[in-house]
């Protein structure tokens, strides 16, 4: 063209215009130099379509028949994705000492035990999982704070005895699942059902029975009347649960008459250890008359054994009998007495040493005498 050059030399790689001398203007005038635009973020356009690309594999600039079918194809990706997340929800984990119910459209299909199991998604199953061999308790008549803060509750703690008093009853019920399926379907609420009829059983067992018994000696009957009235109420009502243990933590009377009643209890015992008192001196005197008793009465048989043996000797010898009786009498009745008798069918005067025989006996007849 006649104005690619004026002044003759070759171009310069596109940088001058057709009058030379750089990039100018037709009439001479120099073009301010190009700014470099500022850096922008990412367009979100081209990340939507590399993010169609990797996962769905092509771009999105094609002719509108393949984009088309690139775009159908993300939809049976997704609702596959969507069927086995709702096909894992039926995967659950039950624990030792724990077991699954599984109900099917909410009726009851079967039971499971510790490990990892499977059941159909919701809404078809639904499992519930219960812990069954751990211990639960209830405690009735108090609230229990702190360990040394235990607050009364008198609607539950105040009941009637059999001698129409008034018992202040703290107690706590230990119990477990037997049969999950009953536990879960039978009763309503069966934690609170447990407490309701340990409350019922212990009215009824404290009704039947005295209070002095129920504070002092009877505590372990009741503990066991309760826990078997419980247990055969529960079973009548087929709730699952087995009582394990029945706790009386309080039995006395209530505050507002506590101090009248101990004196009344301090009393009974006083009269209960006189009354122990008496009887234990009556159980001697007796020991004693009936001790005397059988000595007098073996006295009296041994008096009238003597008797008979005498008399058999008597009817056997009559004249000996009557000498040795003799003899015998007058013996015991002389023997405390400084004589000396001779007999005098002997015909002869024996010489007797009678001073030596007086001054031996004299000392020994006086101690007898001294004693008495």
């Amino acid at each position: 063209m006649p104005w690619n050059d004026q002044s003759g030399g070759p171009p310069r790689g596109g940088s001058q215009g057709p009058w030379g001398g750089g990039p100018r203007k037709p009439w001479g005038q120099q073009q301010p130099p190009r700014q470099t635009p500022p850096p922008q973020g990412p367009d979100l356009d081209d990340l939507l379509r590399q993010w169609r690309e990797r996962f769905f594999g092509g771009g999105g600039s094609g002719g509108g028949t393949s984009g088309g079918r690139r775009r159908g194809l993300q939809w049976p990706v997704i609702a596959g994705l969507l069927a086995v997340g709702w096909l894992a929800t039926g995967i659950y984990q039950t624990d030792e000492g724990e077991q699954a119910v599984i109900t099917q459209f909410g009726d009851y299909n079967r039971s499971t035990g510790p490990g990892i199991h499977y059941h159909l998604p919701v809404p078809f199953e639904t499992a519930q999982i219960v812990n069954v061999t751990g211990q639960r308790t209830a405690e009735i008549g108090f609230e229990a704070g702190r360990a040394d803060d235990v607050a009364d509750n008198p609607e539950e703690s105040l009941m009637i005895t059999g001698d129409r008093n008034i018992a202040e009853i703290h107690f706590r019920i230990g119990y477990n699942v037997k049969n999950v399926s009953n536990f879960v379907f039978n009763i309503r609420e069966p934690d609170e059902a447990v407490r309701q009829v340990a409350e019922s059983a212990m009215r009824e067992v404290i009704g039947r029975r005295q209070l002095v018994p129920i504070i002092t000696t009877e505590r372990g009957a009741v503990e066991e009347d309760v826990e078997a009235l419980m247990q055969s109420t529960l079973d009548e009502y087929q709730s699952g649960v087995q009582v394990l243990q029945v706790q009386l933590l309080r039995a006395a009377a209530p505050s507002a008459v506590s101090a009248a009643f101990n004196d009344v209890v301090n009393a009974g015992q006083d009269a209960e250890t006189l009354i122990n008192n008496a009887n234990r001196d009556t159980s001697r005197i007796i020991n004693e008359a009936q001790g005397y008793r059988e000595r007098v009465v073996r006295e009296a048989t041994g008096e009238a054994e003597r008797f008979n043996a005498v008399h058999a000797e008597y009817r056997a010898a009559p004249q000996v009998t009557r000498d040795r009786l003799y003899l015998e009498t007058m013996e015991r009745v002389y023997q405390r007495g400084n004589l000396v008798i001779l007999d005098q069918r002997s015909g002869a005067v024996p010489y007797l040493p009678l001073d030596g025989m007086i001054r031996r006996n004299a000392p020994a007849a006086a101690q007898p005498g001294a004693g008495q």
